[in-house]
């Protein structure tokens, strides 16, 4: 398993719908964007390992409560999370904390979603 580079890590972000406020390294296998979307700032917390564990889900929520952010999404790049992590997870509340083995659509209040609006075809020339 490679380490994503500054580039790769802002590319999975913005493919994913977010513009990308702010990025930080604080450890090898981490990365926390802060970012932006229909919603509002949010944090990002990529993790590059195989198990993500409890302490990840509490460094994150820690993180988001200091920053004053509404909420936060830990994302298990190339890897999985624990049954501890899960279970600490549901006490912050899904609202609040979310995991996630993909980077998440974002949030787009002008993009209607075609899968749940019928698209009629007029096929009169």
């Amino acid at each position: 398993m490679g380490n994503l580079t500054p580039r790769e890590v802002v590319q999975l972000v913005q493919q994913a719908g977010y513009s990308v406020a702010a990025v930080e390294h604080p450890r090898t296998n981490r990365w926390l964007l802060t970012v932006t979307d229909g919603n509002g700032l949010l944090l990002i917390m990529l993790q590059e390992r195989p198990l993500i564990g409890a302490a990840d889900v509490q460094d994150l929520a820690e993180l988001v409560r200091l920053r004053c952010l509404p909420s936060g999404v830990l994302v298990a790049h190339r890897g999985t999370f624990s049954p501890a992590a899960y279970r600490t997870s549901a006490e912050f509340g899904s609202q609040r904390i979310r995991l996630c083995t993909t980077v998440p659509l974002a949030f787009r209040p002008d993009v209607e979603d075609s899968r749940a609006t019928p698209v009629s075809v007029n096929a009169t020339f």
